[in-house]
């Protein structure tokens, strides 16, 4: 349940910039940042590092388990905080 609410937003994210829709893309961007704050216990660390860091193909991707997941910047180095 939680794991489709993040998809249809990322995917309701997606659409709406093709659209240049902005209340959807402040809709779908506040249920993805609530949706991480509730369930941050239930989502897989990945994840959460993907929607944290606006990572948001990434985030797409890992939820419908592909492989082969570019790096980014951190090269999947853990911060340090």
């Amino acid at each position: 349940m939680i794991h489709a609410k993040l998809k249809d937003a990322l995917i309701q994210l997606e659409e709406s910039i093709s659209a240049a829709n902005a209340d959807g893309i402040t809709s779908a961007l506040q249920t993805l940042d609530e949706t991480v704050k509730s369930n941050r216990a239930d989502l897989d660390p990945q994840l959460i590092h993907y929607l944290e860091r606006r990572s948001y193909q990434k985030a797409l991707m890992h939820l419908n388990g592909e492989g082969d997941i570019p790096k980014g910047v951190c090269q999947g180095r853990k911060e340090f905080r």
